[in-house]
This record gives C-alpha cells, structure tokens and sequence, in this order.
C-alpha cells in the first residue's frame, strides 16, 4: 500500500484525488488504490488529472485515518490551495460564455472521440481514418467553423517537415484575440524529444508575427505512446516573449 503524500495546513494527512476535466471525481484515495485511477473519465471521457497543472500541486484526497474507511467522494476544489490557479471544471461567476481559448481546448481534448466515432459509418460508406497529419488538418478545417469564424489556413514548412504544413489562424470577432493553432500526430519516429524541439521551432517563428497571442501545439497520440501527458504537457507549455504557448496532448 502506498502511503498518502498529501500535507495540509494544519498537518493532517490526505491521500491524493483525481478528477476529470469536466469535475468528476474518479477516486479521493489515488495513492492508497492506485488501481482506481484512470486515464480518462468513465462518465464522460474527458482525461484526468491529479495536480494542479499551473503549479503540480496534488490535489487533495480523502483524510488519512487508521483503522477508517471513509465514505462517498468530496467535491473537487475549484481553485489550487497552493497557487491559486483555476481548475479546468471551475465554475467562474460573471462568464455567461467560454473563452476562444476554451471552445478550442475543449474541441481539441473531445477530438479523438470524434475520431473514434468516424472510424465506423452505416452501409458500405468509407470510413475516416486519421492516418497521419494531413488527415489530422482535414479533421480540423472541417470542426474548426462549428466554433470561430475567422480561420485562416497558414501554409508553411518548418525545417523538421519535408512537405508543406497548415496551420490554423483564429482571431475572436469579439474580444481580437489572435491563436495559431498547429497540429502533430505522435509515432514511433516522433516522441518527446522530436516533439519538444519542433514545438520550440514553432514557437519561435510565431512569436515573430503579430498580431497572434497565443499558440496551441494539439499533440494527438492515439496510441498512448507519451508517458506522462500532463507533465509533457506543463514542460511544453508557457511563454516565449509574449507569446503564450499551450500544448493539448489528446489520446
């Protein structure tokens, strides 16, 4: 039995939670049975976390007694203890409408799904396979419109590609926030360390344009291939000039 590694302010000792990005709780005692926790959620297929994904912070579980077994699961915190960030599933007053920036999010993390269902269609119809990443683009310039109105196709090839790559500009009629959004599908070829430098590549070149604020690396590994998607995701996202750059690894 591993031992809960959770300390809290008074000195009390809790496992670690695990919830969805939705809000769900998986299990409030991740570290005692860690055959409890899964990869994504059971009731809605979002992927999960134990952390905080601003600051790694775990989150706290259920209250360490020996000898007690507590009961039922507790409502998940909506903000870190530690760093104040909002968690995904916060609930935040005042928001009538999501953000650009978590409509795509939100898109990219349900892609695999999408692309699960298309794998099977009715009769003797084709089925749709992303087999590589021009699939992967095809996907998105047809799911992009349901959510942004200005989408502009950027043709460019970065020096680890050997044919031209697309990208996806997106700027908010509302609020003129500008996103780049470019897309890798995850082989044996191309794993962390191939990843990481072409995602520094791309940042790099739009962080020299303007007016985009912020870059989205979708990663898609389909068959599970990353080992720890939310730290791989933490190490590749953040601010390069004033260019934010956020990673979604979707499986």
């Amino acid at each position: 039995m591993i031992k809960p590694t959770v300390t809290t302010a008074d000195g009390c000792i809790q496992d670690v939670m695990q919830v969805c990005r939705n809000g769900h709780v998986v299990t409030d005692r991740l570290h005692t049975f860690p055959e409890r926790g899964l990869s994504h959620c059971d009731r809605c297929g979002t992927a999960t976390l134990d952390r905080c994904l601003t600051c790694g912070r775990q989150l706290a579980g259920s209250m360490f007694v020996p000898g007690l077994v507590p009961v039922g699961l507790p409502q998940p915190p909506q903000y870190c203890s530690a760093c104040g960030a909002a968690f995904p599933w916060a609930k935040r007053s005042g928001s009538p409408s999501l953000t650009p920036l978590s409509l795509l999010e939100n898109l990219l993390r349900r892609l695999p799904r999408v692309i699960r269902q298309l794998r099977t269609r009715q009769g003797d119809r084709v089925p749709f396979r992303v087999q590589d990443e021009r699939d992967l683009e095809d996907l998105l310039r047809a799911l992009l419109p349901l959510h942004f109105d200005d989408i502009r196709p950027e043709s460019r090839t970065p020096s680890y590609a050997a044919a031209t790559r697309t990208d996806f500009l997106l700027v908010s009629a509302d609020t003129g926030h500008a996103i780049a959004l470019t897309a890798k599908q995850v082989t044996l070829e191309r794993r962390e360390s191939r990843l990481a430098e072409q995602l520094r590549e791309d940042a790099a070149y739009y962080a020299r344009r303007s007016p985009y604020q912020t870059l989205i690396g979708l990663v898609y590994d389909p068959e599970q291939l990353l080992r720890e998607p939310q730290r791989l995701e933490m190490a590749w996202s953040g601010a390069q000039g004033e260019l934010d750059v956020r990673c979604v690894i979707a499986w």
